[in-house]
């Protein structure tokens, strides 16, 4: 008898995969793609989620797979002289892990779904039309590679399909879904004058722009923008006007590395949803993990670190105990929405302060830079991207530090 089906091959899925075989239990893991693409979003990794990858055990996959540590933060704003920008060192924030990692998510996602083969899990690709029941006794059917419709019952599923929420909605779990902005990346190369260690982001003009290096001149490229330009990056032309976008009065050389870099991968965007589930993120048979079981907006960048943390959690639960009904899964259940009520709080004020344009908001960040640079107290929204959300002081994440932040800077 299978124990568990994992429906969902990125890094959430793949990972329980990996954890899960390791410990001795029977477990089938399906990924719609034949072959694992880039998909574009997803790939960076917070400190505090290499710590998670660690004690998944699936740590060395995202060295095989080409991860590269960024040692410094640069923010360039049009609020700020270009010359008073200062580098963060993103290395000192959690002892013996260092900066975070900038990877090519499908050479990870691949590597890991091998190392589950090799530990027992049986990895079944090209899964189609996969359809889950919740119940004492669950099931899962999908169309194989060869056109045939298969069923598996196990004891249970891990539905880790993403921010599509594909489980969740058929076993009737259901999301509060909110919309500040629209967000696009692709991957480039030829990137050669930009300095291999640092990322970078900022404001200017209609854009919030981001650049995540990832070794060998190549880096991932990110913009947010507003939802009156949700289409401004499609069609014909669209990749010209992408790396157009990057040339600012703010960054070194009016963005010249960036601008002249040239397409190493698919162009994507897309509106940067945060969900978050209406009641828990399981029913009856069925534990969703990763995007799906709720995430914050994409500028934050902490979603890779969130699904590693639920793998992690969830797979502790079901290898220390036989009993898998939901209550035993309580403990995660509470932290997950802990968790994801304060990044979802964090990534709204980043999205108020860096994803809103004009001279209101332009004259905002100078203000709140400035009150910053006075209060250290003031930048505590800022560790999120780099350790655990328990980790960050408890002030920071209440209506009244909001209000006065923005107050302060009105």
């Amino acid at each position: 008898m299978t124990d568990v089906v994992i429906v969902g091959g990125g890094i959430a899925g793949a990972s329980a995969a990996c954890k899960l075989a390791a410990g001795g239990l029977s477990v089938v893991l399906l990924e719609k793609q034949e072959s694992y693409n880039d998909l574009v979003r997803g790939e960076w990794l917070a400190p505090w989620g290499i710590r998670e990858a660690q004690r998944l055990g699936v740590y060395d996959c995202f060295g095989a797979g080409g991860a590269w540590e960024i040692r410094e933060w640069m923010t360039w704003d049009e609020a700020v002289d270009p010359h008073e920008v200062e580098a963060v060192d993103m290395t000192r924030f959690i002892p013996g892990i260092g900066g975070p990692y900038s990877f090519p998510h499908h050479q990870v996602c691949e590597l890991m779904a091998a190392q589950a083969a090799d530990s027992g899990a049986t990895l079944i690709m090209d899964a189609a039309k996969i359809e889950v029941t919740a119940g004492p006794s669950p099931s899962v059917t999908y169309t194989n590679s060869e056109g045939r419709r298969e069923e598996i019952r196990p004891r249970i599923v891990l539905g880790a399909t993403g921010r599509g929420c594909t489980v969740g909605r058929q076993v009737g779990i259901t999301m509060s879904n909110h919309m500040h902005h629209w967000g696009g990346g692709v991957m480039v190369e030829g990137l050669d004058d930009w300095p291999a260690d640092v990322q970078a982001m900022g404001t200017e003009g209609d854009v919030m722009f981001m650049v995540f290096p990832q070794g060998y001149g190549r880096a991932r490229l990110y913009l947010n923008f507003g939802t009156k330009d949700s289409r401004k990056y499609r069609g014909p032309g669209a990749m010209d006007r992408f790396l157009k976008a990057f040339e600012l009065e703010c960054l070194p050389d009016r963005g010249r590395a960036v601008v002249e870099s040239r397409q190493a991968g698919p162009l994507s965007v897309w509106p940067s949803v945060s969900s978050v589930p209406e009641g828990p993120p399981l029913t009856e048979g069925v534990v969703l993990i990763g995007d799906e079981a709720g995430n914050a907006d994409t500028v934050l960048g902490t979603g890779l670190s969130c699904a590693m943390r639920d793998s992690r959690t969830v797979c502790e639960i079901l290898l220390d105990s036989d009993d898998w009904s939901p209550p035993v899964f309580e403990p995660y259940v509470k932290e997950r929405e802990f968790r994801l009520s304060r990044l979802d709080f964090g990534a709204q004020i980043i999205s108020r302060l860096h994803v809103e344009f004009g001279p209101a908001a332009v004259e905002r960040r100078r203000r709140v830079r400035k009150l910053m640079a006075k209060n250290f107290a003031a930048q505590v929204t800022g560790l999120l991207n780099m350790v655990a959300p328990e980790e960050v002081p408890e002030f920071g994440f209440s209506e009244f530090f909001a209000e006065r932040l923005f107050r302060e800077s009105a």
